[in-house]
């Protein structure tokens, strides 16, 4: 036999097993589950800021295309399908978008999270504003004017 798994010991065989002890794996899972409850709120709120570029870049492209809307038009669109969209949806799908106000000076559109991406309560809503024709406002949460939490910078 063996002698790292049996040995005689007085007439009679010692099997030794090799492989961890049940306090052993406890503790284990005991340390993968702290580590797990500290990085997965980090890992979720990663995620929640890198889905932000999607609301972004549908805002942009909403821009874009009421500046070309307007250059033919007398006033800026007022429905999304007037600019071509076929879905109320950013690319990715983790924002509504919706023009919430058109005229002739300006407009504002409105990306609002869904879905896991809902949860990003500090940029809900982002939002994009020509006023005046001239002025950009990039804002996000309650205040219409400002950006206090940020969600505009990548």
């Amino acid at each position: 036999m063996d002698k790292h798994t049996a040995e005689q010991h007085r007439g009679t065989p010692i099997i030794r097993h090799q492989g961890w002890t049940l306090s052993e794996m406890m503790i284990a899972l005991a340390l993968m589950a702290i580590l797990a409850a500290l990085a997965l709120p980090s890992y979720n709120s990663q995620q929640r800021q890198a889905r932000r570029a999607d609301a972004r870049q549908a805002l942009q492209q909403v821009q874009l295309e009421q500046a070309r809307w307007r250059g033919q038009h007398e006033q800026h669109a007022e429905q999304l399908s007037s600019l071509g969209w076929i879905s109320d949806r950013s690319a990715l799908g983790h924002y509504q978008i919706a023009i919430e106000e058109a005229s002739s000076q300006g407009y504002t559109v409105k990306a609002t999270p869904v879905g896991s991406q809902a949860r990003d309560e500090p940029c809900n809503p982002m939002r994009l504003q020509l006023v005046d024709s001239a002025l950009l406002v990039l804002s996000s949460g309650a205040d219409s004017q400002t950006d206090s939490a940020k969600c505009w910078r990548p």
